[in-house]
């Protein structure tokens, strides 16, 4: 079972009696962005940097929030901003690998040592404390969810290598104020602009299909054309039942081990990723990965080259 724990327990422990809506319902029309944040690394402090974004547009959307009010409703205007700041206000939550759940309200401690390394999935919203309290939702909201799940690697039915690479990460902002709805979206986007690093396409539908029909299946059949050897030979001897056999099983043993290879890229490029305070394992990984998958198509690409040389000129 997941664990909860407040990092805030003196902001996040108010359990308000009201249960009444901060404004009445209104017939306008409501604004909405949606962002799907994707090829995008997040270090902890910028987690940290992007709840501060949020937190300065819940700001403006509180001024927004009582300047709808009805003050003549309350005893002071100073009560009714008290309400406002106390039900529109940022609360995030976060889960770890381990699905350990924290919640809290204001800004997170991503530094801190409790904030996990393997971080799965960060939400942050300016809405979820007024819809839990009282049942409602601010004039102006924004809700985000930035999921740092990686592909599996596991090769099920399940999972179909033609597919996108599933991202459930997702911005959305919506409100009644068309100008806090676009300087918010331009404010983010701007944040995502400069986080953007560099994915290789591999995570687009349909590039499984272009690889494997365009490129592996027609350099596994010039490989086995050019170094057919005994094993050709010995083929030539068997009846030709096993060897169809032998071939669907060569062909699908083929398919299994470059689909692996596929995920395994899309495993170590993830469409989202996130890292605590250094990147040097991810380096790591990716250079030992790089190295060895270059040395294999580059000697692929050699040998290619050099039979189709000695077949035009002659050796």
């Amino acid at each position: 079972m997941a664990k909860s724990k407040e990092l805030v327990p003196t902001l996040a422990a108010i359990d308000p009696p009201v249960q009444e809506a901060l404004t009445p319902p209104q017939r306008v029309a409501q604004y909405r962005r949606n962002i799907f944040p994707h090829n995008v690394v997040l270090s902890a402090d910028d987690l940290y940097e992007f709840t501060q974004i949020l937190s300065k547009a819940n700001d403006r959307a509180r001024v927004i929030e009582y300047n709808a009010l009805d003050i003549a409703s309350f005893d002071t205007p100073e009560l009714a901003r008290a309400r406002v700041e106390e039900f529109v206000a940022i609360e995030y939550e976060y889960t770890a690998a381990s699905d350990d759940i924290t919640q809290g309200r204001g800004m997170p401690n991503t530094r801190d040592l409790e904030f996990p390394d393997d971080l799965k999935g960060f939400f942050v919203s300016n809405a979820t404390y007024a819809q839990r309290a009282i049942n409602t939702r601010p004039l102006n909201v924004v809700d985000a969810f930035l999921s740092f799940e990686k592909p599996s690697l596991k090769i099920d039915w399940q999972t179909v290598p033609s597919n996108a690479t599933a991202n459930r990460s997702v911005i959305n902002i919506y409100g009644r104020d068309e100008d806090w709805v676009i300087s918010t979206e331009a404010r983010i986007q701007d944040f995502l602009r400069r986080k953007k690093s560099y994915r290789p396409a591999i995570h687009g539908s349909g590039t499984y299909d272009y690889l494997v029909y365009l490129v592996f299946l027609p350099t596994l059949i010039w490989l086995y054309h050019q170094n057919s050897g005994f094993f050709g030979d010995w083929l030539r001897t068997q009846t030709t039942f096993i060897n169809v056999i032998i071939g669907i099983y060569a062909l699908l043993l083929s398919l299994l081990f470059i689909r692996f290879v596929f995920q395994y890229v899309r495993w170590l490029f993830p469409p989202m990723e996130f890292y605590k305070t250094s990147r040097w394992r991810a380096y790591l990984h990716r250079t030992v990965a790089g190295l060895v998958l270059s040395t294999v198509v580059l000697n692929a690409i050699y040998d290619m080259g050099k039979s189709t040389v000695i077949g035009w000129f002659g050796p």
